[in-house]
């Protein structure tokens, strides 16, 4: 059988929001608005196989959250809010509303932030594999992991043989793993090929992620629908549980056969759960 090469014909863009250069893709769809954000230490680039699924049927945005990808880094707090308040001046500034927010990972607390602060824009929320209630046991390895990694590299190709060999990429594909190593690595002035990511940043981000956000889970009103991996290291079943029940309008389904990282485990499902949360939505 040969593989399906995906091709999310995706358009760079950045732009300058108060002083701070974010970049996102966008797949030029039409239809309903999908926002997708990444996880910690991830890029827009992950969502690929999302956005050349619903070419046809939604326009995706993905966005380089700052102190990573292609985004500026700068020196500031990268607490959730901050990361949330980038997504409503870019939500402003692109005059998008009706949004549905797709959230991997730490993305998940900043969707949530943004819908609490912006419900007039927000149509619903699919929250993938969310990290509200990750360990301290979980944060310290994912830190230890960061900074102990080499950073540098001297050719692109052992850069990405290094990603290919992540456990928490295990599951991909090789065609998920080349859609999301687009975004994995910038290369240096003297030729070199490094992380796409700030260390300072995602340590900063990670050291927020204890937040407490269950003002914003209850302001919520908007559908949301959440999906727990079933190999999940960061979210268990009955933390999910508890989180379905904090939501106003929440569901719950366990994603089979996928870690933390359901956006590459499981791409063909989370299309297929996308499009279906799609069609469901009120009309506007």
């Amino acid at each position: 059988m040969t593989a399906t090469t995906i091709d999310p014909n995706w358009t760079s863009h950045t732009v300058d929001l108060d002083g701070v250069k974010i970049r996102y893709l966008d797949n030029g769809g039409t239809g309903p608005v999908v926002i997708c954000l990444h996880g910690t230490s991830m890029t827009a680039h992950a969502w690929g196989h999302l956005a050349a699924s619903l070419k046809d049927e939604a326009r995706v945005i993905a966005v380089d959250m700052r102190g990573h990808g292609a985004s500026d880094r700068p020196n500031t707090t990268y607490t959730i809010a901050e990361l949330a308040g980038d997504i409503a001046k870019l939500a402003e500034t692109l005059e998008l509303t009706a949004i549905t927010l797709i959230g991997s990972s730490v993305g998940n607390q900043v969707a949530v932030s943004f819908a609490a602060a912006n419900p007039g824009r927000v149509a619903g929320l699919i929250l993938s594999d969310p990290s509200f209630f990750v360990s301290d046991t979980e944060i310290v390895k994912y830190l230890r992991s960061h900074h102990t990694r080499q950073r540098n590299y001297p050719a692109r190709a052992e850069a990405e043989a290094y990603a290919m060999a992540l456990p928490q990429r295990s599951g991909l594909s090789p065609e998920l793993h080349r859609l999301a190593m687009q975004g994995d690595f910038r290369e240096e002035a003297d030729g070199s090929w490094s992380w796409a990511y700030d260390l300072g940043a995602i340590t900063k981000v990670f050291l927020n992620l204890s937040m407490d956000q269950s003002a914003d889970i209850k302001a919520i009103t908007a559908q949301v629908f959440i999906l727990n991996a079933d190999r999940s290291n960061v979210l268990s079943g009955n933390q999910a549980q508890d989180l379905v029940r904090a939501f106003p309008n929440a569901r719950l389904e366990v994603i089979q056969n996928s870690n933390h990282t359901i956006w590459g485990d499981q791409p063909d499902l989370l299309a297929e759960k996308t499009r279906a949360f799609l069609n469901a939505l009120p009309l506007t």
